[in-house]
């Protein structure tokens, strides 16, 4: 009968785990049959695995913009758009011109795309004798096709004041052209179709482009080309530490099988489910790699360890593997904790990256646990040189030196800690976040050039919502001249904001009209003309062709009114988001309160509010997600251990961590953003893990060496300290492969999570036994106190 040391106590007995363990390892071929056939399963089904690169999809459903948009009939269904923009190398030619028009045709029958808003089909008011007439931009709505008619296009275009800084720059050097569409189904085919048509216009134009299609047609391109890639060298930056830490082939053999075979099963699982892979769950196959590679290097330093003068019996390797168990169980389920902590965040894909990886998890831990002694069963047992790798290399000699250092500095590492935990709370004061999309990709992409060309020549193309609701839905409660005075004074203050290149609305619109047939760009005094040029207002939204903007700004009755507010970043001449984001948004909110009748429940809203809504989302969930895993963690680990001291000691590693990744992301002006927010669930789940095996070992070492705290400590860091560094070079060697990700959030993450792990590592190697080498002196001399009290008092 095999028998298993308890690492509480030093009593030996057999467990029901040996049991299953010796049932596998007798049962090997079979137990390898079911994981192979399980692996071919899962690996089919990552044929159907699907990639979805829009960031919008991570906006919650029942987030308060979305479901003002909702209200206001904006989510209807999911949109895109591309914005186009041409700057003409020679001097503006009517030829030049209908080249053009035809490019835009063809793009106008994409799949997909609606309606182009473009100068061409663009109209205006003009006074013609004592009469104001709707008119297109250009005679007929035809291109112009000679000198004088090309004049007046252009004069016109200037001339209207929502045309310009909207499809024309303010010079006239710059045509834009908006392009909304539909939900598009594939982007590489929809933006590779829409390229083959703009690049023909490269002879004539200097074509520029951007949007959300594009953007999302690029991010597609990132994830696809970084998946493989990443996966690729994650398994060869692992089982190289494989092979130098164990120098053996097997080390390096059976690790690939192993969570190669867990990267499989998790890949199939979301497949399964029906979970594409996003700029969140991107970094779920190189994680799962390096995570799962750590539950094989403790199961095979164990094996190392047992191997010798039992290998007639074979017995040996579920004992190895048994007395192993308890670690890789507690890491296990502390690691899914970790992740199942961000069930509870409010979007929707970092569920599912959750569940996924607290899948892979789970997988990769039964590999280790079950498969690998069974295939190491039928294999030659190690050889005496290859053991003492193990037992007496550089690094167990390197972990007995490290421990006696500890000992010695103790008082400067308490010290030391100390001052991380003051420089946390510093830190926290400077941490930002952000959603900022031009952010995740390099300056030097076309994209980032071509957007800073056409927001810094045209203006700004995300927009802005304010909508005005009459009391009670009052019937053309917006045609009272004393209520559009109260929007002209508000619009008068906006005009003046450096990030809104453009307004529109039902009072800009009359008091342009008012201007073209009276010369003063004003509201109306008298109520009949104000309704008389609503009356044309309304002939203009119906115009064949108005856009949607126009359409938009009031309802039929004209109980209520929307202005639509175009904005950029001025600064950067870019897309606006984040702080700058908030600060107009604050500003517009101001202006409100300055000059509108609350009466009239005005609300901002708009595509652009989603995304800074998205980022106080994500700062909600990490503080939410972080508190549930480390609460979790530490009731699991006092349990585990049925000690409320070494459930406190199990996080102190962690928690060290934590403050000095938190440090290092201010000091390198780390923002948190969609993907790097989930990095602490990530680490408290990963990173308890040494602290676990350093305890367990600890514990077992207290047991043998009851009175000599220093041949505990320097056992247990031999012991233990080994596979603590294997592990964490192996998951960081893994994770630092994500810095090589072509998108930034991404290697960003991988970067933060390397970190973090590295100094959890510290923190159970140099801060942890520093703690309790504290708190064993304590002891002793509550000890010894007792011992001279007793004499004093007993005399011989």
């Amino acid at each position: 009968m095999h028998k298993l040391v308890e690492d509480d106590t030093c009593s030996q007995e057999e467990t029901i785990f040996h049991k299953m363990l010796d049932f596998s390892v007798l049962h090997s071929r079979s137990i390898l049959t079911v994981a192979a056939v399980l692996t071919v399963f899962f690996g089919f089904f990552i044929t159907r695995l699907n990639i979805d690169p829009d960031v919008a999809s991570l906006i919650p459903a029942n987030e308060k913009i979305s479901m003002l948009m909702e209200k206001y009939g904006e989510l209807d269904e999911e949109e895109d758009y591309l914005a186009l923009a041409v700057s003409s190398k020679q001097p503006l030619n009517a030829g030049a011109l209908q080249e053009l028009e035809q490019a835009v045709k063809r793009i106008q029958q994409l799949p997909k795309v609606k309606k182009i808003i473009s100068p061409f089909n663009m109209v205006t008011f003009e006074k013609d004798g004592k009469k104001l007439e709707v008119r297109p931009m250009s005679g007929g709505g035809e291109v112009p096709e000679s000198p004088e008619d090309l004049r007046e296009f252009m004069e016109r275009l200037l001339r209207d004041p929502f045309a310009r800084r909207f499809v024309v720059s303010p010079d006239g050097s710059v045509l834009c052209f908006f392009i909304p569409t539909g939900a598009i189904e594939s982007y590489s085919v929809f933006m590779e179709e829409f390229k083959a048509i703009v690049n023909e216009l490269e002879e004539s134009f200097d074509v520029y482009y951007t949007g959300s299609a594009a953007f999302t047609y690029i991010m597609q391109g990132y994830l696809t080309s970084d998946l493989s890639k990443l996966i690729a060298i994650a398994v060869l930056v692992i089982l190289i530490i494989y092979y130098v830490g164990f120098r053996t082939k097997r080390s390096v053999i059976l690790t690939f099988i192993t969570v190669a075979a867990g990267t499989v099963w998790t890949l199939g699982f979301m497949a399964l489910l029906g979970y594409p892979i996003t700029v969140i769950s991107i970094a779920t196959p190189p994680l799962i790699l390096s995570l799962g590679s750590s539950y094989s290097i403790h199961m095979l330093n164990q094996y190392y360890r047992e191997a010798g003068g039992k290998v007639k019996s074979r017995g040996w390797i579920t004992d190895a593997a048994a007395h192993i168990n308890k670690t890789i169980v507690m890491a296990a389920i502390t690691t899914v904790i970790g992740f199942s902590s961000l069930l509870v965040t409010t979007i929707e894909k970092t569920r599912e990256f959750s569940i996924a990886s607290s899948f892979g998890i789970l997988a990769c831990a039964l590999l280790s646990l079950f498969i690998l002694p069974a295939i190491l069963y039928n294999m030659k047992p190690p050889t005496e040189k290859q053991r003492k790798v193990v037992l007496e290399g550089a690094l167990a000699r390197s972990m007995t030196n490290l421990g006696l250092f500890v000992l010695k500095w103790r008082a400067v590492i308490l010290i030391f800690l100390v001052a991380v935990a003051v420089g946390y709370g510093v830190s926290l004061r400077h941490l930002r976040n952000q959603t900022d999309i031009i952010s995740y990709f390099p300056k030097k992409e076309k994209i980032i050039q071509d957007t800073e060309f056409i927001t810094g020549n045209v203006g700004g193309f995300q927009e802005l919502k304010v909508t005005l609701t009459a009391p009670g839905n009052e019937e053309k409660y917006f045609l009272d001249p004393m209520v559009m005075e109260q929007i002209s004074k508000f619009e008068d203050k906006l005009e003046q904001h450096s990030d809104i290149s453009n307004i529109f609305s039902f009072v800009s619109y009359l008091k342009f009209a008012n201007q073209t047939m009276f010369g003063e760009s004003e509201i109306p005094e008298k109520k009949g003309l104000v309704l008389l040029l609503s009356r044309y207002m309304k002939i203009l939204a119906e115009h064949e062709g108005s856009n949607e903007i126009i359409r938009s700004l009031a309802n039929p009755d004209l109980s209520q009114v929307t202005l639509t507010l175009w904005i950029y970043d001025s600064q950067r001449r870019s897309l606006i988001s984040d702080l700058p984001l908030r600060h107009l948004v604050d500003d517009i909110e101001g202006y409100l309160d300055e000059t509108i009748d609350p009466a009239l429940n005005p609300e901002v809203w708009g595509e652009s509010m989603r995304y800074l809504s998205l980022s106080e989302i994500m700062k909600r969930d990490q503080r939410v997600s972080m508190l549930i895993s480390l609460a979790l963690i530490f009731i699991l680990t006092t349990v585990g251990f049925k000690s409320l001291k070494f459930g406190f000691f199990s996080i102190i590693p962690l928690s060290t961590a934590i403050m000095l990744n938190f440090i290092f992301m201010v000091v390198m002006d780390i923002p948190l953003d969609m993907t790097t927010v989930m990095f602490t669930s990530v680490v408290i789940g990963v990173g308890v893990d040494n602290a676990i095996h350093f305890l367990l070992q600890y514990r077992k070492q207290a047991c043998i060496h009851p009175d000599d705290f220093k041949m505990c400590i320097t056992k247990t860091m031999v012991i233990s300290g080994r596979p603590i560094l294997l592990t964490t070079a192996s998951i960081i060697g893994g994770l630092l492969v994500l810095t090589l990700a072509k998108f930034q959030p991404v290697a960003v993450f991988g970067l933060l999570v390397s970190v973090t792990l590295a100094a959890t590592a510290f923190g159970t190697l140099v801060i942890l036994p520093a703690i309790l080498s504290f708190r064993r002196r304590e002891r002793d001399a509550a000890a010894a106190n007792t011992t001279d009290t007793i004499k004093s008092a007993h005399p011989s």
